[in-house]
Parts: C-alpha cells; sequence; structure tokens
C-alpha cells in the first residue's frame, strides 16, 4: 500500500509538472504572433526615383510650381488704334519714296505710285477724323514705338539690298507689312472700335489693306517668273 501511495504522488507530480510546461510554451507563442504597432499614416517616409526618402510634406504637386498665366492684354483705345494705323501708312509712304530711287519695273513702280496716294490719303483721313465733334487724338504707346521700328529696320535692310534683287525685297516687304496689318485689324483693332466714325475708318482702311495685300502677292509672283 505505501509503494503504491508513492507511485501515485510521482505521477501527479509528473503530470504537474507537464501541464507547466506546456502552459509556458503556449505564451511563448502567442507573444512571437502578436503583430508590430502600426505606424501613423503620414508619417512613413517615402522613396523617390533616387532612393532618398521624402516625407508628405516634401512633396509638391506640378500646380503648386506652375507659374500664374500672363494678365490679358486689353482692348486698344480709339487713339491707340489710330496711331497704329498710322505708323503702317507711314512706313508704306517712306518704303515708296525710298523705291524711287532704285531700280523698279514698270508694273512694280504703278504699284508704288497707288500704295504712296492711297496711304497719304488715309494717314490724312486718319488724322481728321472726329467723334461726336472732337477729333480722335492718336495715342503713343510702347506697341506704337515698336511698330514704328520695326519699319525703321525695313527700311535700313531694303537700302542694303542690291539693284538686282531690290525689286523682289521691296515687293516682299510690301506684302509682309501688309498681312501684318490686316492681322492686327481684324485681330484686335476693328473688334475692340466701339465708336462709329472710328470703327467705319478702320474697316476702310481693311479694304484698302487687303486689295494692296492681293496685287502685291501678284506682282512678286509674276516678278519671279521673268
Amino acid at each position: 500500500m505505501a509503494l503504491r501511495r508513492r507511485t501515485d504522488m510521482v505521477r501527479r507530480a509528473l503530470a504537474l509538472a507537464l501541464i507547466g510546461v506546456l502552459v509556458t510554451t503556449a505564451g511563448c507563442r502567442r507573444d512571437d504572433t502578436v503583430p508590430p504597432a502600426a505606424t501613423p499614416p503620414g508619417s512613413q517616409p517615402s522613396t523617390d526615383a533616387t532612393g532618398a526618402g521624402t516625407t508628405a510634406s516634401d512633396t509638391h504637386t506640378s500646380a503648386d510650381a506652375a507659374p500664374a498665366p500672363p494678365a490679358p492684354t486689353p482692348p486698344p483705345s480709339a487713339g491707340v488704334s489710330l496711331a497704329l494705323v498710322a505708323a503702317v501708312d507711314e512706313f508704306e509712304i517712306a518704303a515708296v519714296e525710298q523705291a524711287r530711287a532704285r531700280r523698279l519695273g514698270p508694273q512694280a513702280s504703278e504699284y508704288a505710285q497707288m500704295l504712296h496716294r492711297e496711304h497719304s490719303e488715309n494717314l490724312a483721313a486718319l488724322r481728321s477724323l472726329s467723334s461726336a465733334g472732337h477729333l480722335v487724338e492718336p495715342e503713343t504707346t510702347t506697341e506704337v514705338h515698336g511698330l514704328v521700328g520695326q519699319g525703321k529696320t525695313t527700311l535700313e535692310t531694303l537700302a542694303n539690298t542690291s539693284d538686282a534683287d531690290y525689286e523682289q525685297a521691296w515687293l516682299q516687304a510690301m506684302i509682309d507689312g501688309h498681312e501684318h496689318a490686316l492681322s492686327m485689324l481684324d485681330a484686335r483693332l476693328i473688334p475692340a472700335a466701339t465708336d462709329e466714325p472710328v470703327r467705319n475708318f478702320l474697316n476702310n482702311t481693311r479694304d484698302h489693306m487687303a486689295m494692296h495685300l492681293e496685287r502685291g502677292r501678284a506682282l512678286l509672283e509674276s516678278s519671279g517668273k521673268r
């Protein structure tokens, strides 16, 4: 009987020891499977193309760096429109006066005389244009000065052109000048004209410019075939 009791006690002790081992092992495994704490959004570094880390505050959209759009060009006043047309007229008149001293064929000479006459008439009408009983005074601006400067540069270039090449170069300059004038009239001057006398004058100027351009193109084409 005593031997049996000792055997039972040994078995109980072994059983208790085994249970303790199992409990300890299970606790260790649970600790190993606990996920790491999540990093708050926005604090995680990101990596750019160079491998350097950046944070959310370091990134910018293209809109942040985009330049502000340019301010729209205000429509010209009646005085500015007249000053721009006057600059065109004065250039055409000066170009014809220069061409008179150079070698032009009969048709180009006739064209030059027509340009001188009609641009002189247009300039005189511009200077006497009135609205509501008052003269519309031309207004000189940076744009007007720029157009006058372009005309002077063209005249200097023509002056340095040889006699053999002068007629074609002169006709091309007349074409370029009238194309620019028509573009300016159509895109800016006529749409901005709210005063009826000024608008009528600009429309009449446009009709003459278009006719001059058509005639100049035809002459340049025919001179190239000779």
